[in-house]
């Protein structure tokens, strides 16, 4: 972590090796910038001064994430530069991302260019920080970069951060100098996390929020660049925290932080595809990578591996599993760019999440959360089964998890409803009540899964029973009689009797050709998707430049909309445009966007499942590389 010094030519700073994808991003001062692996997740960069608002680790005993955060809206790490011996924060930094994942914010003021760049080698506990400051003035120059570190809150994460009452500590490292380890304390350490700060100055915060400034000073001549670094690491308690940095430190030493960092982008470039076009492939590859390492990651304490929603607090329900979100949205991705990974998701639904399938919503044990059958949450690991194994080849899956797709099985038959033949639910895809029991969608992606089961087992009868099930949504399904439409056309939610003519988003009936159902250029389905997108119905946006159509739930253009429309013939161009127009959350998939403006709804954020159908859909329908196998 010693401070190099380095002599560039002309206007070269980066001493790495051109990386194989270099992507600038257009960011406002309030945008974040998440990155991280599956021991740490850091959601929140600042990109107005490259702070570190939080940053957190997943924990089983906690049943979610463990976050370590700044006072309410201040940073818990807050860089800066001192130029002459004036200390400033950063400001008008320049972001660009390396292989899609790595970034760095550059700036030039007071005759010098200064980068800082955060990277979290994917098999690391610890994270870099690294520092590059150029004097491109003309006379030597002081300058010393360094970090303000303050530790004020500690907050479990499910849905939302809820303040954690034990002891925040800190104290000198027990096997290293320039290092601190921060604990929190009950009866015992429960988590640590540790700043190192080798080779540089550092004071620690007396009274108040345990802290330290430290900073790393140099006089540099004309084109002399400082090259530090910083690094954050994560443990079960001092020993360990102090341990995942010191280990990263001698990596470094090993491999040069140039190496280091190569290493880091190549494992992020391992996650990416190509389009052949440079703007799909920023949102593709960047939505693939946030639902890689932020739907999916390892508990700290148990080391096992999780699927959340997402790893951020900037997402309103983060932190919580559904069979939905994590197999029909974010499996997909994972088989785009690494089966192996979606093998160990398999493992995680099949194993720890088995018990409670199709219930609304999970703690990452497995508890139930929130209570409600969703039925296409309780097929869906039948559907993600089959994908897997058409991506894979891999049926060993099935002898595996024989008994837990036997109860799936069973589950499923008991709520078929003998008088329509309709398969019930409590819950529709946005996870609402319905008092119509038979969602349409539901029931569709409960007769693929029933097709899916039969392929899979080579049972006929199953495929019999796939059968009576489309004569059944086709006889109650579809209704006539709906204001503005020119002939019968699907309800969403039904009765025996009666019927609701709506959509529902997150499980569309504009998924129906998809799922293989209905032809796009059926009739039927052409109705259907012309009153959607007419005036009679309420939330078809109709007429304006990114609108598609929503619901009550989510009022606005939805990303499971956008990707619903790249496969349909009639609906991909706006999509198109939606896609490669709006600015996301920084870039990242959000629940939804503005029709009018494509400016994303604050509530979504950070959406890592999400992002996953969308990164998917659009590898799906624009990849022009083959898959990783």
């Amino acid at each position: 972590m010693r401070g190099r010094l380095l002599f560039v030519l002309g206007a070269l700073l980066l001493t790495t090796p051109a990386a194989a994808t270099e992507t600038q991003l257009t960011l406002t001062p309030d945008d974040v910038i998440p990155t991280g692996n599956d021991w740490m997740s850091l959601p929140s960069i600042r990109a107005g001064d490259a702070a570190l608002m939080d940053f957190n680790v997943i924990s089983m005993r906690y049943r979610g994430l463990i976050e370590y955060a700044g006072a309410l809206g201040q940073p818990l790490m807050k860089p800066f530069l001192n130029v002459g011996g004036v200390k400033k924060p950063l400001a008008g930094l320049r972001w660009s991302l390396r292989d899609y994942w790595l970034p760095t914010g550059m700036m030039e003021a007071d005759g010098v260019r200064t980068s800082i760049s955060y990277v979290v080698p994917s098999d690391s506990r610890a994270a870099i920080v690294r520092f590059q400051v150029t004097n491109i003035g003309g006379a030597p120059i002081t300058v010393a970069p360094g970090m303000d570190v303050s530790w004020a809150r500690t907050n479990r994460v499910t849905y939302s951060p809820e303040s954690l009452t034990g002891a925040r500590t800190m104290s000198p490292t027990p096997i290293d100098t320039d290092m601190m380890v921060f604990n929190y304390k009950t009866d015992d350490t429960q988590f640590a996390w540790g700043f190192a700060y080798v080779g540089s100055k550092g004071v620690l915060h007396e009274g108040g929020n345990p802290g330290v400034t430290a900073q790393h000073e140099a006089t540099l001549a004309r084109g002399q660049t400082l090259d530090m670094h910083f690094l954050i690491g994560v443990g079960l308690e001092q020993y360990s925290a102090a341990y995942g940095m010191r280990v990263l430190n001698k990596r470094i030493d090993r491999y040069g932080i140039d190496g280091v960092i190569d290493q880091a982008a190549a494992e992020a470039r391992r996650h990416t595809r190509t389009t052949g076009r440079a703007d799909l492939d920023r949102v593709m590859n960047r939505n693939l990578l946030f639902t890689t390492y932020f739907a999916w990651g390892r508990s700290l304490d148990t080391e096992e591996f999780v699927g959340v929603t997402s790893r951020s607090n900037r997402y309103y329900v983060s932190a919580a599993y559904w069979d939905r979100d994590a197999l029909l949205w974010s499996l997909p991705a994972l088989l785009d760019t690494d089966p192996a990974r979606a093998r160990e998701a398999i493992g995680y639904v099949l194993g720890r999440q088995a018990r409670n399938a199709g219930i609304h919503s999970r703690f990452i044990d497995g508890a139930l959360l929130e209570d409600g059958l969703e039925l296409d949450e309780l097929v869906a690991p039948i559907v993600a089964l089959k994908s897997y194994v058409d991506a894979t080849g891999d049926r060993s899956v099935l002898t595996k998890y024989a008994s837990e797709i036997a109860t799936l099985r069973t589950r499923l038959f008991a709520l078929r409803d003998l008088s329509t033949g309709l398969y019930e639910t409590f819950q529709d895809a946005e996870d609402e009540y319905v008092q119509k029991p038979f969602s349409i969608y539901d029931n569709v992606i409960a007769w693929k899964a029933l097709n899916d089961l039969a392929t899979l087992s080579g049972e006929k009868a199953l495929r019999a029973r796939a059968s009576t099930l489309k004569v059944a949504i086709m006889k109650y399904g579809v209704r006539s009689g709906t204001p503005g439409a020119s002939g019968p056309i699907f309800a969403a939610t039904v009765s025996a009797t009666d019927a609701d003519f709506m959509d529902v988003p997150p499980g569309s009936l504009l998924k129906l050709p998809y799922l293989g159902f209905i032809a796009e250029d059926d009739p039927l389905f052409r109705r259907t998707y012309d009153w959607l997108h007419s005036p009679n119905y309420q939330y078809s946006y109709v007429g304006t430049p990114y609108g598609l159509p929503g619901s009550y739930r989510v009022p606005f253009t939805t990303s499971w909309s956008v990707a619903d429309h790249l496969r349909l013939k009639a609906g991909r161009a706006k999509a198109l445009k939606v896609v490669t127009e709006s600015p996301w959350d920084g870039g990242i998939v959000t629940e939804g966007v503005k029709p009018d403006t494509g400016i994303p709804d604050q509530q979504g954020r950070a959406f890592a499942t999400a992002a996953g159908y969308v990164g998917h859909t659009i590898c799906e329908q624009f990849c022009t590389d083959r898959k990783r196998k």
